[in-house]
Parts: structure tokens; C-alpha cells; sequence
């Protein structure tokens, strides 16, 4: 996709659907703004910013892939989470009434399954979702098999709490 570019030297800039990023400790700031503020409330700032720039990011890469299927996006969607360093991420859809989807994420950035650490591998994922699918999603069961070194978990429709 042109609007991934890996890195402008010349201008110090690192470029991913067409917005600039920095490199950080991801897993230290989301410590340190859980002890700002809270486990939850952290959470809650972290999922409400990264589910507005999935969603931002999705708008993008549908007006570039007009005919692209969901999994194709989803498909562009995990190659920016490579090249910005979250991980390796498979997204599959089950098929039927659920709408599940499932994450795998090889080698995350942050390994919490709670917290700010969740929120920000997984709410970037729900608000790209929202977009391409109409309607608000959750991640849930997220869990860390320490051996494989992988997160996973169900992105689900959102409930009325």
C-alpha cells in the first residue's frame, strides 16, 4: 500500500498510513499511566484513542481499496502493526451469526492481557473493525501463552453495559 512508508531518514520520520510516529517503550508508558491514574482509567483513555485511530486509519485504506474485501484490509491493517513494532498479528473472521474475530498476535509489543497494555494492542483492532463492519466490537478473552510468545484474543460485538 503507498501510504506505508517504513522511514524518511532525510526528514527523521517514520511514516504509516500516511501518519507519523515515534518510536517508544509502549509497555513502560502504559505502566506509568496506570500509576497516573489507574488500572481502568487507563485503560479506558488508552482504547478510546487507539479505537479513534483505527477508525481514522480504516476510513483511509477503504478509500485507497475501494473493492477490497474485509480480510484484504484486515490484511493492511496487521502490516502496519509490523512495521510500527506491535507485532505480528493474524486476524481470522469466523464465519456465521457470532461475527467473531480472532487476534493472534506473535512477539507484542506489550504482553498485558488487563489495563492499558490491552487496550493498546487490541482497541486499534476493534475501532478498524467498527468501520470496516458497521458496529462497535470488544476485545475479550485475551490471553498470553508465554511460551509461544503470543496474545490472543476474540474481538467480539460490543455489549450495552
Amino acid at each position: 500500500m503507498s501510504s506505508i512508508k517504513v522511514a524518511d531518514e532525510a526528514n527523521s520520520e517514520i511514516r504509516i498510513f500516511n501518519r507519523r510516529h515515534v518510536a517508544m517503550d509502549a509497555e513502560a508508558l502504559c505502566r506509568h499511566l496506570e500509576t497516573l491514574t489507574g488500572v481502568r482509567v487507563a485503560e479506558v483513555i488508552i482504547g478510546n484513542h487507539e479505537s479513534q485511530l483505527g477508525k481514522e486509519d480504516a476510513e483511509e485504506i477503504r478509500k485507497q481499496k475501494p473493492q477490497a474485501t474485509v480480510q484484504e484490509l484486515l490484511a493492511v491493517i496487521a502490516e502496519g502493526g509490523i512495521l510500527s513494532g506491535f507485532g505480528v498479528t493474524k486476524a481470522k473472521l469466523t464465519e456465521g451469526a457470532s461475527g467473531d474475530i480472532h487476534l493472534e498476535v506473535s512477539n507484542p509489543a506489550v504482553k498485558s492481557t488487563a489495563g492499558a497494555g490491552k487496550a493498546l494492542m487490541f482497541s486499534y483492532w476493534c475501532g478498524a473493525l467498527s468501520y470496516f463492519l458497521g458496529k462497535e466490537f470488544e476485545a475479550i478473552d485475551v490471553t498470553y501463552d508465554e511460551q509461544q510468545n503470543m496474545l490472543k484474543c476474540r474481538i467480539v460485538p460490543q455489549t450495552v453495559k
